[in-house]
C-alpha cells in the first residue's frame, strides 16, 4: 500500500510518499521520482528519496522512458547552501521529449518541483544553470515548472518551449506552466504559439544582452492562444539597466491576458511590452517604475489590444 502524507493543518494529503510541494497537488496515478544531486545517483531507479538521481536529466530520461509516461512528477532537492554564493548548482541542459506513440503523447502532463520554502522565486531553493546552451528544451504538453531558479548568462535560453502546431510532433508551451520561478539571464523563449501557457508568480532579472526579450512567445509560424501571465517581476539586474524589453509577442496572439505584474526602470530599448500588430488581449493592474510610460508608449499596442488600470511612477494611468 503506497504511503500517504500530510503536512497541511486541514488534512490535505498527497500519495505516492512524495513531499508536499505546498502550493500544488501530485499526481496519484503518475510516476513519483526524486533527485538529490549530494546523495544521489543516476544508477538508482529514483523513485524514493534514498534511491534519487543524482540529475534532473537522468529523472526525466527514466520518466519518458515509459511509454505509459503522462503525469509524472519529479521532486528536486536543492544541493549544500554555501555561504556566500548560496546553494550549489545543478548544471545541465535538458530536454524532454514529446514522446509520440501514434495519437498518444505519452510524456504529457510532467511536473518537475523543486524543494523549496515556496517563497518568491529568487533562487533561494533549487538553482538550475545551463551546461552549453539552454536549461530545458521542453516539447510535451502540459508540462509543470515549480520554485526552480534558472541561471543562463551567456545560454542560448534558459527555456525553450518548442511547438510546431498543425504537425503534433512538438506541443511544448500547450498548457504549460511555471510557478513561482526565476530567470536569471536569457529568460523563457516560445517558439511557436500554443494555447494556454501560464507564467505565474515568476521573476525575471532583464539585464542580459543578446535576447529579443526575457519573456518572448513568437506566433509567426503557428498562431497563439490565451496566453497569462499573472503576479510577475521585472527587476534590474543587480542595480544595472534592463538591456532588453521584458515582454516581446509576435502576432498572431489571441486572448492573451498581461496582469497584476511590475516592471523596472525604462529598457534600453525604450520598450516594456511589445504586443503590436494583430495581438488581441488584455494588459491590466500593471506598474511601471518609470514616470513617462504614458507620454512615452512605452507599451506597443496591438490593434486588438486594450491597457485598463496600469500606472507609471507619476502615478499617471498608462494608457499606450
Amino acid at each position: 500500500m503506497e504511503e500517504i502524507l500530510t503536512t497541511f493543518g486541514d488534512q490535505v494529503f498527497e500519495y505516492g510518499g512524495a513531499p508536499v510541494s505546498g502550493t500544488r497537488f501530485t499526481n496519484p496515478w503518475g510516476t513519483h521520482y526524486f533527485v538529490d544531486s549530494i546523495n544521489g545517483s543516476d544508477a538508482y531507479d529514483g523513485k524514493s528519496p534514498t534511491r534519487a538521481k543524482a540529475t534532473i536529466q537522468a529523472a526525466v530520461t527514466a520518466s519518458t522512458a515509459d511509454t505509459a509516461s503522462r503525469g509524472d512528477v519529479i521532486y528536486i532537492n536543492p544541493g549544500v547552501w554555501n555561504t556566500g554564493t548560496g546553494f550549489d548548482r545543478y548544471t545541465e541542459d535538458v530536454t524532454i521529449t514529446s514522446g509520440v506513440t501514434g495519437t498518444d503523447m505519452t510524456n504529457s502532463n510532467m511536473s518537475l518541483i523543486g524543494i523549496s520554502h515556496g517563497g518568491t522565486g529568487d533562487f533561494l531553493g533549487v538553482r538550475w544553470r545551463h551546461l552549453t546552451a539552454t536549461n530545458l528544451t521542453n516539447d510535451a504538453p502540459a508540462l509543470h515548472v515549480e520554485n526552480i531558479g534558472f541561471l543562463s548568462e551567456g545560454a542560448t535560453y534558459a527555456v525553450l518551449l518548442r511547438h510546431n502546431g498543425e504537425t503534433d510532433t512538438q506541443q511544448g508551451s500547450q498548457g504549460t506552466s511555471f510557478y513561482n520561478c526565476a530567470f536569471k539571464g536569457k529568460g523563457l523563449y516560445v517558439l511557436s504559439g500554443g494555447d494556454g501557457l501560464t507564467i505565474d508568480r515568476c521573476r525575471f532579472q532583464c539585464s542580459y544582452l543578446g535576447v529579443t526579450a526575457q519573456l518572448n512567445v513568437s506566433c509567426s509560424a503557428n498562431p497563439g492562444r490565451r496566453l497569462t501571465v499573472r503576479n510577475c517581476e521585472w527587476l534590474d539586474g543587480n542595480g544595472t539597466v534592463p538591456a532588453t524589453r521584458c515582454i516581446d509577442i509576435a502576432p498572431p496572439m489571441t486572448e492573451f491576458l498581461i496582469r497584476d505584474c511590475y516592471f523596472p526602470q525604462e529598457p534600453t530599448d525604450a520598450v516594456y511590452i511589445d504586443v503590436g500588430g494583430a495581438n488581441e488581449g488584455l494588459i491590466a493592474n500593471c506598474f511601471f517604475n518609470d514616470d513617462e510610460v504614458d507620454t512615452d508608449l512605452k507599451i506597443t499596442q496591438g490593434t486588438l489590444t486594450n491597457v485598463v488600470g496600469c500606472y507609471d511612477a507619476a502615478g499617471i494611468a498608462t494608457t499606450a
